[in-house]
């Protein structure tokens, strides 16, 4: 009586089947499988890489804001004091983080990338752009944001510089701006605050033409950029509010005594709002 043979590979009661022959294990399929997976597998790493390199961007990027948020009320030494550091902490950020998320993507597709550090360089931006705004009272452009993320770097098996960048979408330059905007307002009440009244007066204005800008966009299939949207007009309205304020209160009480008394009301209006 002839023995049947059992088949080369098996499968268990869970339906993997076992280790495959030596034949099957060379074979071009398999040899194809294993260079992907190995790819696949460098890919995931690089990408978590990115990933913690920019939430250390993100964490220095809040303390440059929190000390420039420190501006109002102080001496005018201590003012340049504190955009100096801030200043010096960006270009850490630059010449450090930013430059090794610039190494990881180099020779790669950067899209591929994207949302692992786009958190990080919107937080960036917003820093970057408030600094911007309280050295030239103007808005940053997505063009010098770009280059300052943008380095010289060697190619490998090259002798020339080639630029090695961070890839700035104008999406993450639009979503930092609109961050800017609540900046902008903690700022403005705390000028109003400490009797800085004209630079009140001028965020107001530049909160309207950015709101202006915004508005021109049209509509863009983000969500977040809508939520984001959302917090910018109670932002705006709330600096409204303030210089609407002002302007009335300016025949009422000497200017010695405004701050006190719009602290004074503003207090009272908070209170209001959470009974």
């Amino acid at each position: 009586m002839a023995e049947v043979q059992e088949p080369a590979a098996k499968t268990d009661l869970k339906g993997s089947s076992r280790e495959l022959p030596e034949a099957c294990q060379d074979s071009p399929l398999m040899v194809k499988f294993r260079e992907y997976s190995k790819m696949l597998d460098e890919k995931n790493d690089k990408y978590e890489r990115i990933y913690k390199t920019s939430r250390d961007v993100t964490v220095r990027s809040k303390r440059v804001i929190f000390t420039l948020h420190r501006i109002p009320g102080v001496s005018e030494d201590v003012r340049e004091s504190l955009l100096s550091s801030g200043a010096n902490e960006l270009r850490d950020i630059e010449q450090t983080l930013m430059k090794h998320i610039a190494m990881e993507l180099r020779d790669e597709d950067p899209h591929q990338f994207v949302n692992a550090y786009t958190s990080g360089i919107q937080e960036y931006v917003e820093a970057l752009s408030f600094h911007y705004f309280l050295m030239s009272g103007t808005i940053i452009s997505h063009s010098e944001v770009q280059k300052r993320v943008t380095f010289g770097g060697l190619a490998e098996d090259q002798a020339e510089l080639v630029p090695l960048n961070v890839l700035l979408q104008p999406k993450e330059y639009i979503l930092g701006i609109a961050d800017l905007t609540g900046e902008l307002m903690r700022f403005c009440i705390k000028c109003v605050s400490t009797g800085d009244f004209d630079k009140c007066y001028k965020i107001c204005d530049i909160l309207k033409t950015m709101h202006g800008g915004f508005l021109s966009l049209g509509y863009i299939p983000a969500k977040e950029l809508y939520h984001k949207m959302m917090v910018f007009k109670s932002s705006l309205h709330k600096v409204e509010e303030a210089c609407y304020s002002l302007q009335l209160r300016k025949s009422e009480v000497p200017a010695d005594m405004l701050s006190d008394v719009f602290a004074m009301y503003d207090a009272d209006e908070n209170n209001a709002h959470f009974m």
